[in-house]
């Protein structure tokens, strides 16, 4: 797994001379504010640590705390860094022989114990920590200082990703049955639903502002997702203000619009996510659901998804199991328990989903309708259409379904000062069904793994401006798009990360129809595991997969490159023919026929002594192939391709042309073979490898963080290569011009 952190570079920095990285702590730096910068001799023990204790330095900036380990000359990182918004628990253990034990549990899953020598230094750790994990106003979050290092990436880049006028046309709305209203332009409707709602076209002004006064925090029903095949709807909305025998007559006659939407059904099948006694005891309090008596045409069915705190509760004991080192038994059965808390969330939705499909409308909420009811709209429209499979669409329902439509981000991730009641895993549960359905058709989704792992480290890292705040509203008032980057600019921008190697596009079912077996449920140890695994497996398969398609796509591109040179030299060897019998008429036939034999068998000879190369007995095609040169040496670069002659018509340019005909360097290194790359950086499960595609090497995200079009490829599509052959690249691209100008 990457690791979740891409690294900036500002005014106030950190260096490590292994790698070169420099830390940004943002133009507004707070380190004045730190009493203890730097203590040394600490000790680090990590689960996934092969030794028992680290002794290094650990480093207090104003937004992260960075261990380093002195190792002769140069400093390692034992660890990349740990942001303070990842920080979740602060716990200070009784003193021990080596010093004052500090437990610091993260909302990656990570965990780290230290060893602090002196008690005034654990103190001001303590202190440091909780000055900064969880700052009082958004306006102290990272992502107001945050400033990437990238001449790629604009501060306005992503902001735009989603507009709901053209997500909705896309699914046929506006129509005759359904129509937005502008009611909550200005948010007074509801604050904390978008701007953007969609409604019945039969309701009335009235009628929607009755519904919303009758409905928790005036989330009145709104349209989600319309399945046009079957002019089927999946709207959304809180629990009604029922009690015990209250009722409105607007909300009732919204009720009945959204039926009379529905032309191929009718019955309104009503779906409260929610444990029938919870929804019981609400109702006791004066909120409930909606009474059959009062909703005529109404079906109601409950789901039994549980609220925030038991799933709170059910992350932590898996997270312990993990921790604890049982018996294999026991693990396996605190690891599953957390798994079947997954269960409900999981197959709620293909109840929807198949009434959907026979032309039934669905309305769904829980008690708020920000938690379990994002949770199930969001994977029914995943379901059902294909478009949010690719990786924009799924960032499309995320912005729809999440953002806008007011799931309480920064409360329940711990965003800034909150209660603990008020935190909650709801969006990494929803991440989980996903991973869960990505399982079983691994090649209908467009994005990886590593996606979906990145979206929920950068949920609660507040390094970027998507996820902070608890609606639209607030995210407006905060003008978010205005002072911080964007999340999906930063995706788009690496794009090539996140890609499946296994997707296909054009097969792509367009139902998606998961079992909901809880034999099919896995543990996601991708993320709830990254951080307890001791050992690394030197082949991923998701890193293998991508290898594997990155190299069949440059051996495509070279083959119609070595197609397009072969018709260069047959139409170059015909011109020639016609040009010497011309020439050469009946008296000198005779040595126009010597010529064309000598011509054709040094052609021959030429090319055999290429066909000889890419079988030699070293296996690398090259005498300075991947297997006798130095991994940081790429080949020697030929002349650039544009530079050849498109059609040689003489002997010295058929000598020119295959002399500097270029090659692909293969093999390339094999993924097992390499454990650190160039740089200095130990690949383990947070650092991903990739392969240059010119020299065949091994190298990090941040070395191969560079893309050009290769000199043996047809296209000028451009590769992923490392920093030494993009910096020849780029000497050869400066010499070109330099020898143009010359020339002209």
């Amino acid at each position: 797994m990457a690791s979740p952190m891409h690294l900036a570079v500002g005014k106030s920095k950190f260096v490590n001379s292994a790698t070169g990285l420099e830390v940004d702590d943002g133009p507004i730096s707070r380190v004045h504010e730190i009493k203890t910068p730097k203590v040394d001799r600490v000790l680090l023990r990590q689960y996934h640590q092969t030794r028992e204790f680290v002794t290094g330095t650990l480093c207090l900036t104003d937004r992260h705390l960075i261990f380093v380990e002195p190792t002769g000359a140069q400093e390692t990182w034992v660890d990349p860094l740990v942001l303070y918004h990842h920080i979740s628990g602060v716990e200070r253990q009784s003193l021990t022989t080596r010093g004052y034990p500090l437990v610091l549990s993260c909302k990656t899953f990570q965990q780290l114990y230290l060893i602090i020598p002196r008690e005034s230094d654990i103190v001001d750790i303590i202190e440091t920590i909780h000055m900064f994990a969880q700052p009082k106003v958004y306006s102290e979050l990272y992502a107001y200082q945050y400033r990437p290092d990238s001449s790629t990436l604009k501060q306005s880049s992503g902001w735009s990703l989603y507009e709901a006028e053209f997500d909705y046309k896309r699914m046929g709305i506006p129509n005759e049955l359904w129509q937005a209203t502008n009611l909550n332009h200005s948010y007074e409707l509801c604050d904390t639903y978008s701007h953007d709602l969609y409604v019945p076209v039969c309701a009335t002004d009235d009628i929607i502002m009755g519904s919303a006064k009758f409905r928790s925090k005036g989330r009145l029903p709104i349209l989600s997702y319309y399945h046009s095949p079957q002019q089927s709807a999946l709207c959304r909305s809180s629990q009604p203000l029922a009690g015990l025998m209250g009722r409105s007559q607007e909300d009732e006659e919204m009720i009945q619009c959204i039926l009379k939407a529905s032309p191929n059904t009718s019955t309104l099948h009503v779906m409260d996510t929610r444990p029938r006694i919870n929804a019981m005891a609400n109702r006791a309090a004066g909120k409930g659901y909606e009474a059959s008596g009062y909703y005529s045409n109404t079906d109601y069915q409950f789901y039994n998804i549980h609220n925030i705190h038991v799933m709170r509760e059910s992350l932590q004991k898996l997270i312990e199991g993990q921790r604890a080192h049982p018996s294999p038994d026991c693990v396996r059965l605190s690891l599953m328990s957390g798994v079947l808390r997954l269960a409900p969330t999981y197959s709620a939705h293909p109840g929807g989903l198949s009434l959907l499909l026979q032309g039934s409308s669905v309305l769904v909420h829980c008690s708020d309708g920000w938690d379990r009811t994002a949770q199930t709209c969001a994977l029914t429209s995943l379901f059902l259409d294909p478009y949010y499979h690719s990786l924009h669409g799924f960032m499309v329902l995320i912005e729809k379904e999440w953002l806008s439509c007011g799931h309480k981000f920064s409360q329940r991730c711990g965003h800034t000062v909150v209660e603990e009641k008020e935190t909650s895993p709801i969006f990494t549960q929803f991440l989980d069904c996903v991973w869960q359905v990505a399982q079983q058709f691994p090649t209908s989704f467009q994005f990886n793994e590593h996606f979906l792992v990145t979206l929920h480290d950068h949920a609660h890292s507040c390094q970027f401006g998507t996820f902070i705040g608890n609606c639209e509203k607030e995210r407006m008032e905060q003008r978010l798009s205005e002072k911080t980057f964007s999340l999906w600019g930063h995706i788009w921008d690496h794009l090539d990360d996140f890609i499946n190697p296994l997707y296909q596009r054009g097969e792509t079912r367009e139902v998606l129809e998961p079992s909901t077996d809880i034999r099919h449920l896995k543990l996601w140890r991708g993320l709830y595991g990254r951080y307890f695994l001791h050992d690394r497996l030197m082949e991923k398969e998701e890193e293998l997969m991508a290898s594997l398609h990155q190299q069949n796509a440059c051996l495509h591109e070279h083959i119609l490159f070595l197609s397009q040179s072969v018709s260069a030299l047959k139409l170059g060897l015909e011109k020639l023919h016609r040009r010497q019998s011309c020439a050469n008429i009946s008296s000198e036939g005779v040595s126009t026929a010597t010529n064309k034999t000598e011509l054709d068998d040094e052609t021959s000879t030429r090319n055999n002594d290429l066909g000889n190369e890419g079988t030699n007995p070293s296996g690398t095609g090259r005498e300075d192939g991947p297997s006798e040169r130095s991994s940081l040496s790429p080949p020697p670069f030929p002349p650039s391709p544009r530079r050849l002659s498109p059609s040689p018509t003489s002997s010295a340019e058929f000598r020119g042309y295959l002399d500097h005909l270029p090659e692909m360097n293969l093999p390339w290194q094999p993924l097992r073979s390499v454990t650190r790359c160039a740089c200095g950086r130990a690949f383990t499960f947070l650092v991903s490898k990739y392969h240059c595609c010119y020299c065949g090497t091994v190298s990090c995200n941040v070395c191969a963080s560079n893309v050009a079009p290769l000199p043996w490829h047809a296209t000028q599509q451009p590769h992923r290569v490392c920093r030494p052959c993009h910096k020849l690249m780029k000497r050869r691209l400066e010499m070109e011009i330099s020898e143009a100008a010359s020339n002209t």
